[in-house]
């Protein structure tokens, strides 16, 4: 009988949207300066949302994936660490060539626009088409993701979190959304107040570090986790990229996964607590209504009795 995975080999989005929203957090580092208004000489104080120096991608996701490689610790005679970014980048590549609202949204950040307003624009609508890559991506990703389970060896609760953690990233980027709206506006109420603008400034970096920070620990948490299952059932470097059945072999790997386990739940944790319960309330995603769940209740059970 055909694997249920058989159709599902190539990776899915949201790993591949992970960098791309670190990129745009990145690019978030609101501040007042003092800037010489052009042709008048005049020291201005403005206000400027993005770094004087752009992040680097390439180094971003370098930096993602060197974490998870010296994490795990894998060994094979296939496997090196510069093969395996070299190959992620050439699927995140792939990526991009997919998804060209991302491509263009990185040629826009390049253009470091000075008028603040576009500023808040560009974030925004960034933030937002990230935000519709995973929602486009969704019920695709769900399929797959309990297609996996059902072929493979492994709790079903890892697979419910799995679907918690993917929710709270569309639910993080909700907050940010929301975050910069209130901002836009709170600097229009204040902006005769230098003392309330840093302020308000100051709330906002807060919160953005905050969720940058957890949005982090269950990013890096779930690759470490992902990485060992596969890395444990891999045979060649493309079986890493591969949604494939998975299984722990012996003692020492079923300890391991659970130590990586407990590490992605507490992070999940967190992040719930971290997150605004009405931007997570007000996330289709999670609703038992949608279609994605309708959908993928009728298909779970036809996969079922074919596999009775």
């Amino acid at each position: 009988m055909e694997a249920l995975t058989a159709s599902f080999e190539n990776d899915d989005k949201q790993e591949f949207a992970k960098p791309a929203a670190i990129y745009v957090l990145k690019h978030l580092q609101p501040r007042l300066e003092k800037k010489t208004t052009p042709r008048r000489y005049v020291k201005k104080t403005m206000i400027d949302l993005m770094p004087d120096e752009q992040p680097d991608l390439d180094k971003i996701i370098y930096g993602e994936i060197e974490f998870v490689i010296d994490k795990v610790h894998f060994n094979a005679d296939w496997f090196t660490g510069t093969a395996y970014l070299n190959l992620w980048k050439r699927h995140f590549t792939e990526f991009l060539d997919e998804n060209t609202e991302i491509r263009e949204l990185r040629q826009a950040f390049r253009s470091d626009p000075d008028d603040v307003n576009e500023q808040f624009g560009l974030m925004i609508d960034s933030l937002k088409r990230l935000r519709q890559v995973l929602r486009a991506s969704y019920a695709q990703w769900h399929r797959k993701i309990m297609a996996e389970f059902l072929e493979s060896d492994l709790p079903l609760e890892l697979y419910n979190l799995y679907n918690i953690s993917y929710i709270e990233r569309t639910s993080a980027i909700n907050s940010l959304i929301a975050d910069l709206t209130r901002l836009q506006t709170r600097l229009h109420l204040v902006r005769s107040d230098e003392k309330k603008t840093m302020a308000e400034l100051k709330e906002f970096e807060k919160r953005r570090r905050g969720l940058s920070e957890t949005l982090t620990r269950v990013s890096r948490s779930e690759s470490a986790l992902r990485f060992f299952l596969r890395a444990a059932n891999a045979k060649e470097l493309e079986d890493l990229f591969r949604t494939k059945p998975l299984t722990l072999n012996n003692d020492t790997e079923r300890g391991i996964f659970e130590g990586y386990l407990g590490e992605f739940k507490q992070s999940l944790f967190e992040m719930t607590n971290h997150l605004d319960k009405r931007h997570f309330d007000e996330d289709m995603l999670n609703s038992s209504d949608s279609e994605s769940f309708r959908d993928f209740d009728k298909k779970l059970c036809q996969a079922i009795l074919r596999h009775a």
